[in-house]
């Protein structure tokens, strides 16, 4: 995500405190808790259980993963309109969605070693396209990196860049505007489905980023984003995959007054990822804010299926 959120993030400092935070969470997570284990299984990985959801089949398996505050429902159109082409899996990383709480902290190591074992344990035959959006973006990257006999391939979709932190300039103080959900101006929102979610899917979405689980979740990732953009950063070298590169058309800070050179630093960071192998192509959604999944599923869709058909030529 965004490296001005972080440094607004709320630390927890008393481990007695956190202690039984994530006791409550897990006791929110227990099956006579939940309504529902959602439209996939669960999966235990080690005394806690990930939801994952598969469809069609085929491979390789194309894997989403969501930024941070996002899960497995907002892939459902995309989902059903890949399903007939091979096996597309959607998941719910520790604490989002219908998993359970995993351990701290929730890093990308760790979000990438649950992952792998989750697959593996779920029978989910690779090699994968793991498609990651935003924070997502830092989990397929790293995935890529530790399991490269895994992998077919890479959609990075807006996603995160491990030296944005450092590098974007963030708003000038007193200059951010308040954004109404539906607004034209309207990009992302942690804790309530984003105006294009589907709407067979919108009142779930609300009660699941409503629960204090989420909101938990949420943080603890957030608290510990720049040690997961370090852990990219020094991880080992991109193997030789295909990386399609998904970049947004539309500002992510229409409020700020150095949005425009914010935007400008947020597409040269896009153009250094879609510079991370030989075989390598980026497209630029035109008409979507961050979330270009739901706002422009068929440029996903239309993304995925070319880097099925692996016809990338080498610059």
């Amino acid at each position: 995500m965004l490296c001005q959120f972080l440094r607004r993030v709320l630390f927890l400092t008393c481990p007695a405190v956190a202690a039984c935070l994530v006791a409550g969470a897990q006791l929110a997570a227990s099956p006579a808790a939940q309504k529902s284990s959602g439209p996939g299984r669960l999966v235990d990985i080690g005394g806690y259980r990930l939801h994952i959801y598969c469809v069609g089949e085929g491979v390789p398996t194309i894997i989403f993963d969501s930024g941070v505050g996002g899960f497995s429902l907002e892939w459902s159109r995309v989902q059903k309109a890949l399903a007939p082409r091979t096996r597309v899996c959607s998941y719910d990383r520790a604490g989002y969605g219908w998993s359970d709480p995993g351990p701290l902290p929730r890093t990308s190591k760790r979000i990438t070693r649950e992952l792998h074992t989750l697959l593996l344990r779920a029978g989910v035959a690779g090699p994968y396209i793991i498609a990651g959006h935003s924070f997502g973006g830092y989990n397929a990257q790293l995935f890529a990196r530790n399991y490269p006999n895994e992998t077919a391939g890479l959609v990075l979709i807006d996603s995160s860049h491990p030296e944005q932190i450092e590098r974007l300039p963030g708003p000038e103080p007193g200059t951010v505007k308040r954004v109404r959900p539906g607004s034209n101006n309207y990009v992302v929102s942690w804790f309530f489905p984003h105006p294009n979610f589907p709407d067979e899917n919108a009142l779930t979405a609300q009660r699941i980023m409503q629960s204090w689980r989420h909101k938990m979740t949420w943080r603890e990732e957030m608290t510990v984003f720049s040690v997961s953009a370090k852990q990219v950063k020094t991880s080992r070298p991109m193997p030789e995959v295909p990386v399609l590169v998904l970049t947004r058309g539309r500002s992510f800070w229409p409020g700020y007054s150095n949005g425009d050179e914010t935007e400008r630093v947020w597409m040269e960071l896009q153009d250094e990822l879609s510079q991370l192998g030989t075989n390598t192509v980026h497209l630029i959604a035109e008409r979507s804010g961050h979330v270009i999944h739901l706002d422009q599923p068929g440029i996903v869709i239309t993304a995925v299926q070319t880097m099925l058909d692996a016809n990338f030529s080498r610059k």
